[in-house]
């Protein structure tokens, strides 16, 4: 390490040490390859950055987020610049897509999403996995080698920061005596080395990897898998040799929930449940110490995740509607028969598809050995209809975007015709799309590597290869949507307003929009009521699905360049629904412009008017077994019907209904109006108010303004 790098040690933020350790490596070993030059970064900033023991905790380890400055790029004109050193004409041709972000019709944020292989670590450990890498370093050059010394660099620098730790419980243990310390000081000797050799040993270990992958990566949605499943043989040891009480089991689980909910706002998934091919019931005891977890701590993270099957004991379905009920939104709820499928579909195998957990949000992976970018590009598909009817104009910045077609509103002469020319111009954005995400998707290996995320993925010690360069057994991009209801309802209204009824004309519905109804509340008041997605209407139902089909087939078409991968669909829009909605002006269904869109694949907020079976009823004619990145429906309750035993019932029956007719995904907001907007007056008095956005968990006072506004624009649908 350069001697430059040691005088710059502690008194400065972490993260700003992070950044002036980059900088100073860069300056200091240019012969040295990027990934070489990013592992001793990394490194150096392990082996500097404090290790710190607090006298409450069970575990060492501290999550904290990281300037993620030369870590991966700080936004897309980064990423396009960068084309200008490899390819003069992919940046001159994909340049325009600066002003696609400007005007809200795309965004991005690549990269990280992901579940390492924490399974295979706890059952391999560290030192094992260096003597595989020096096995196939050793008879290799060039690229590969270089990947191989960046590997030994992170892994080296992990066990000397475990050492760290245990060195300093020790110190700690002397002072006080608390046997805690001695507990995490022989805990960190063992898995500095070797694998695990109790439940309590395993924990730490996950722990402890999962924080310097947040600290290489600058970023959360680094999740953790089907983690009642591969711990379930430490605890059943530990439990049958008399090692381990319940009771203990659940303490531990409950201190690592802890540490977890220190990195808020993380989208850091863990997986629960479900069953194995033979549809036989997995869930176990750490099932429900999850469980019981969240709401022990009732903070935003983790994300908990439970798989749903036929077969899913009563117990489970009572301690889930327990959470539920809390309002947190844990746990969301899957479906694993359709969410096979639909990774079946995007090319993984039966086995690893039956393995599937949940990254981020709600984004199906095969934990471990699936490196899909699944936040590669969100479109928002109300933009493209306002941009249809102001002549690729942008109603808010007033830029202008080339549209594929271009025609004279008053030559439309029918909807359909109109309707055809959308659909042209969704999916001509959409290959668009497809095809810039592969352009840059290509350089995250050159330019942004992650050796210690690569050293804890399958696949990638044996090709010699970095995650973000196809190192992992499966390499896919995505593609996700933002307004799906939003342009369904107001297709719906153009198509009853203007060819139906006759109320007015194409060019007076741009006029009108372009007020923002000013002056034209009757036309809007008529738009608003115009039928919409959400109320088992099969008119405006079937042009979601329509849709929808297009979307997932245009991807299904386009072939994944560098990685030999597929494009997946993915139908959720976490917190973009909001923050692109400030981008999009006023639309035909009656919203006005800034307004957050329609969540996901959840109807507009408060257009859902008969009940949540209509609701069911209207997303089950989506075909959700492409939808590989996830969706969500979002269903809000009151809080009580999870509390009463007869509801409970009902709810259940509800849920598997849904499943039964295909459903992928179903999570549930159970907090009333009036508690938010008591929040919202003064937040100071419910800063641990937790709720579920739109795929996420998270604080409601950290949400904008324009996001709460959505939720509680939901509508809160009664049980009969």
């Amino acid at each position: 390490m350069p001697n430059s790098v040691e005088n710059i040690r502690s008194k400065m933020a972490y993260s700003d040490l992070r950044s002036k350790i980059i900088a100073i490596t860069e300056r200091d070993m240019p012969e040295k390859s990027i990934i070489e030059r990013k592992a001793y970064a990394d490194a150096a900033y392990f082996l500097m950055n404090a290790v710190c023991i607090d006298k409450d905790d069970l575990f060492a380890g501290r999550l904290e987020r990281c300037n993620f400055m030369n870590i991966y790029p700080t936004g897309m004109k980064e990423e396009i610049d960068n084309l200008l050193n490899r390819d003069y004409a992919q940046n001159k041709k994909y340049s325009c897509m600066l002003t696609a972000e400007e005007i809200g019709l795309l965004t991005r944020a690549p990269s990280a999403h992901t579940v390492p292989a924490y399974d295979q670590l706890i059952q391999e450990g560290i030192q094992n996995r260096i003597s595989r890498v020096q096995k196939h370093m050793a008879d290799c050059d060039g690229e590969r080698r270089d990947y191989y010394v960046a590997e030994l660099v992170v892994l080296g620098a992990m066990q000397k920061r475990i050492l760290r730790y245990a060195e300093e419980a020790g110190k700690r243990y002397k002072v006080c005596g608390n046997k805690r310390f001695k507990q995490i000081q022989d805990a960190c000797n063992q898995i500095a080395y070797y694998a695990p050799s109790s439940f309590y040993e395993a924990l730490q270990l996950i722990l402890l990897a999962h924080e310097h992958i947040l600290a290489e990566s600058g970023s959360g949605s680094i999740s953790f898998g089907r983690f009642d499943q591969y711990l379930y043989p430490f605890y059943v040891k530990d439990l049958n040799a008399g090692k381990i009480a319940k009771e203990a089991a659940q303490e531990m689980i409950t201190a690592f929930w802890k540490k977890i909910a220190e990195y808020e706002m993380g989208w850091q998934n863990v997986t629960l449940g479900g069953s194995d091919q033979s549809g036989r019931d997995m869930c176990n005891d750490l099932t429900i110490f999850c469980l019981n977890a969240s709401l022990a701590v009732r903070g935003d993270q983790p994300q908990v995740s439970l798989r749903v099957h036929k077969n899913m004991p009563e117990y489970v379905w009572k301690k889930a509607f327990e959470l539920i009920q809390t309002g947190m939104g844990f746990p969301e709820l899957y479906n694993d028969e359709v969410a096979v499928k639909a990774k079946i579909n995007a090319g993984i195998s039966e086995e690893d598809a039956w393995n599937y957990s949940i990254v981020g949000c709600v984004e199906l992976t095969a934990g471990g050995k699936e490196y899909s970018h699944t936040e590669g590009a969100r479109i928002n598909w109300q933009k493209i209809l306002e941009l249809m009817l102001n002549e690729g104009k942008c109603q808010i910045t007033g830029l202008g975007w080339q549209l594929a077609e271009t025609y004279a509103l008053d030559e439309i002469k029918d909807f359909q015709q109109f309707y055809e020319w959308y659909k042209r111009e969704l999916k001509h954005f959409t290959k668009f799309v497809c095809r810039f995400i592969d352009a840059l998707s290509q350089q995250y290996g050159i330019y942004w590597p992650v050796p210690f995320m690569s050293s804890m993925m399958e696949g990638c010690i044996e090709k010699g290869r970095d995650v973000t360069n196809c190192g992992t057994i499966y390499n896919n991009l995505t593609l996700d949507s933002v307004g799906i209801a939003t342009v369904a309802d107001s297709l719906e209204a153009i198509e009853t307003l203007v060819f139906k009824e006759k109320c007015i004309t194409l060019k007076e519905l741009a006029i009108i929009l372009s007020n923002d109804f000013l002056g034209y509340e009757p036309i809007r008041e008529k738009m608003l009521e115009c039928p919409k997605y959400g109320n088992d209407i099969s008119s405006v139902d079937y042009k979601v699905r329509d849709l929808t089909e297009l979307f997932v087939d245009t991807l299904s078409d386009e072939p994944v360049m560098y990685s030999g991968g597929v494009f997946q669909a993915g139908f959720y829009t976490s917190y973009f629904h909001a923050t692109m909605g400030k981008q999009t002006g006023a639309s035909p269904d009656g919203r006005k412009s800034g307004e957050a869109l329609s969540p996901s694949l959840s109807p507009t907020a408060g257009m859902d008017k008969y009940g949540p079976t209509a609701v069911i009823n209207s997303a089950t004619r989506m075909n959700m077994e492409h939808y590989s990145n996830g969706m969500v429906l979002d269903l809000k309750l009151m809080a009580n019907f999870f509390r009463q035993e007869k509801y409970q019932r009902i709810i259940q029956i509800l849920i598997e209904e849904y499943f039964a007719r295909g459903g992928l995904e179903l999570q549930f907001n159970t907090l009333d109006r009036e508690t938010l907007l008591a929040a919202q007056k003064e937040p100071w008095k419910y800063k641990n108010l937790v709720v579920r956005v739109s795929g996420f968990s998270a604080y409601f006072v950290a949400l904008e303004e324009s996001l709460q506004n959505e939720i509680m624009r939901r509508t809160e649908h009664q049980i009969a």
